[in-house]
């Protein structure tokens, strides 16, 4: 998952994600509850809103690990190469 050398940073990266993902959801939810109110539907925007959400929270998570899972099949560039050991 990540390097000894990266310090950490990778598990940042993918915390963040998580942090994303609550956050998409959560302002779906939120326009969801704001339609109930202003269209007095309630509970049918809070459910359309989870929805959406949810469909595109967990689409953003599936597009960050297939490009997660390219990086990892994928060999070591020079760039890559020269980063792991400093001058």
């Amino acid at each position: 998952m990540a390097d000894k050398d990266s310090g950490g940073r990778e598990y940042f990266k993918y915390a963040g994600l998580g942090f994303e993902f609550a956050g998409v959801v959560g302002l779906f939810f939120y326009f969801g509850h704001l339609a109930d109110q202003r269209l007095d539907s309630d509970p049918w925007g809070l459910m359309i809103g989870g929805a959406i959400g949810l469909t595109g929270g967990i689409y953003m998570l599936a597009k960050e690990g297939h490009k997660m899972m390219q990086h990892l099949d994928s060999p070591p560039s020079k760039k890559d190469e020269n980063s792991e050991h400093p001058r």
